[in-house]
């Protein structure tokens, strides 16, 4: 589903690179916390599987897919296939909880059918069916968290990213962002989810846990 080889990634300016040198395989169906402090390029990595950044040197393939060649064109038919939570939602404020959450369908070419039908069962399933018409602005941030995390999901990606997903909520808003994530890995996504909360590295058995230092990947035993 996932492989880096020899990955480097460099910003004008910066003195070391944000990546250097990371090689890493995740198989389908595999659930990966990556682990590391801020800064260690975590957030980095992530960018670089849904072709936000390519890298300055080496191989990135996600799904079969060169991420290092693919066009511009093609980039919308890989992002249709990959799940993003976002450390900072990245909602639509002046728009609804319903219509931010659809918008990952119409992005992935979904047509009318069923659409009306399957983000209702997703803000149910986020706890967030009587917010549906109220704008995302107007929100907590542990509801704007699980509206990211409906929209994420609604797809049914086989691959889904999560980048810090649980950084700014309650333990108990945590628990159950968790929880999703466990169920949409149940279904057969691949979950490669960044934090820096050792606490969430127990709520998933036998999560394989990988660590950023500095820019460098470590595999913890």
């Amino acid at each position: 589903m996932v492989l880096l080889t020899r990955v480097s990634k460099r910003y004008s300016g910066r003195p070391h690179p944000a990546l250097e040198d990371v090689s890493l395989h995740v198989p389908p169906g595999q659930f990966v916390y990556l682990t590391g402090p801020s800064g260690a390029g975590k957030t980095t990595l992530l960018r670089l599987l849904f072709a936000a950044e390519a890298p300055s040197s080496g191989l990135v393939r996600v799904g079969g897919a060169d991420l290092g060649r693919i066009s511009s064109r093609q980039v919308p038919l890989l992002r249709r296939k990959v799940g993003v939570i976002f450390q900072d939602f990245k909602l639509m404020p002046l728009r609804s909880v319903f219509e931010n959450v659809a918008l990952a369908l119409h992005v992935a070419g979904r047509g009318p059918n069923g659409l009306n039908g399957r983000v209702s069962e997703m803000l149910a399933q986020v706890g967030l069916a009587d917010k549906a018409q109220v704008r995302a602005g107007e929100l907590s941030g542990g509801e704007q968290q699980r509206v990211a995390v409906a929209r994420a999901l609604v797809g049914r990606p086989p691959l889904l990213l999560a980048d810090e997903p649980t950084g700014n909520l309650d333990p108990g808003t945590a628990t159950e962002v968790m929880r999703l994530l466990l169920q949409a890995h149940a279904q057969g996504s691949t979950i490669l989810v960044a934090t820096h909360d050792p606490k969430l590295l127990d709520l998933v058995e036998g999560a394989r846990v990988v660590h950023l230092q500095a820019g460098r990947l470590l595999e913890h035993p």
